[in-house]
């Protein structure tokens, strides 16, 4: 990369989005979107002066992401890289599970890729130029229990990152998605980090294979699809 590539993260206010940040900032230029402004802020303290802008955004709200999206190509130009991380999950049994809490994960995990995809793609064909990094999970890959809803919205982005792929191929445009497992971050509950955080990964560790696919967005022979990231002593 011959100059520092424009990199918009949503979900950036914690977990896996902040580490990706703290991951990029030195040779990315950097928007920083989610719901917390305040978090955001805090986040951008930990980065390389002048690499990061805030961009507040609800993914869901399709007006949302097109105003943050005037906004950061306003500051730093085009997006070249789009990391889709923001994200709910909602653990219930599928007989206890509440409509509205089935439509926030579809909403969020879905329908805000949706919005964020096709906000930056038609820059990216026109110039031949990108890369998207959809963060999924392995629940796409493996059946657990008390993940219906968060399994069908991941599944959708599966399926939607796919089609896209073989659409934009031609273009020199990369879609990437990583499947993680168990990583020690809000999404789970404070009694299953204490028992189980010893033997998760840290957002950390999801960051630096973001990183590392960072570094390939020129690439012109490799596209790495699919990135099946699990902890070393398997899934909990």
């Amino acid at each position: 990369m011959t100059e520092r590539p424009h990199v918009w993260i949503t979900g950036a206010s914690r977990g896996i989005g902040l580490a990706a940040a703290q991951e990029l900032s030195a040779s990315c230029k950097l928007t920083l979107s989610g719901r917390n402004e305040a978090a955001l802020r805090e986040v951008e303290h930990l980065l390389t002066a002048d690499s990061s802008v805030v961009v507040p955004v609800d993914v869901a709200d399709r007006r949302s992401v097109q105003h943050a999206y005037a906004a950061a190509i306003a500051r730093f130009g085009p997006v070249d890289i789009l990391i889709n991380n923001a994200g709910i999950g909602i653990f219930k049994p599928f007989v206890e599970l509440q409509p509205d809490e089935f439509d926030d994960q579809i909403d969020i995990n879905l329908r805000g890729t949706f919005h964020c995809t096709q906000a930056v793609l038609p820059s990216m064909i026109q110039r031949r130029r990108g890369m998207i990094i959809s963060i999924n999970s392995v629940s796409v890959k493996r059946a657990f229990t008390a993940s219906s809803a968060y399994a069908a919205s991941k599944a959708g982005v599966h399926a939607m990152m796919a089609s896209i792929r073989e659409e934009v191929r031609s273009s020199n445009v990369k879609v990437i998605e990583l499947f993680v497992g168990a990583t020690d971050t809000d999404i789970w509950p404070d009694a299953a980090r204490d028992e189980h955080g010893h033997r998760m990964m840290t957002a950390y560790d999801i960051a630096g294979v973001v990183g590392d696919l960072v570094r390939h967005l020129d690439h012109p022979r490799m596209l790495q699809e699919e990135i099946i990231i699990r902890p070393q002593l398997g899934d909990l």
